[in-house]
């Protein structure tokens, strides 16, 4: 992965607060280019599955990882997890901020602006 790209998600991840292993979840999915199951992330990058589940949560939440559903070999429904553009990256967190700054002037009006 290149230097500029890893210093992007160092920066977003310090931006929004998301842990390392988020980190390298976003980082595994743009150095892969490809669609990835919870078993393929976690053996990638090495992490328990109940944590990668988790921060595939988070992820998914802030719109930084879309997932999409697929069938396995045994029959059954998964999902895959993927980043669809390095730039959807910029505009996902810019949204982020922007929701939380409406929130922040919401309740800075409930106290009266102080």
């Amino acid at each position: 992965m290149t230097k500029k790209i890893n210093n992007l998600i160092v920066e977003i991840s310090n931006i929004l607060g998301i842990s390392a292993t988020g980190r390298l979840i976003l980082s595994s999915l743009v150095e892969t280019k490809k669609r990835l199951s919870v078993p393929e992330i976690t053996a990638e990058i090495k992490r328990s599955e109940r944590s990668v589940r988790a921060q595939l949560k988070i992820l998914t939440k802030l719109e930084l990882v879309k997932k999409e559903i697929m069938i396995t070999k045994e029959g059954r429904l998964a999902y895959q997890y993927f980043v669809p553009r390095i730039d959807g990256l910029a505009k996902s967190v810019k949204k982020e901020m922007i929701r939380r700054l409406r929130r922040l002037e919401m309740y800075m009006k409930g106290i009266g602006g102080r």
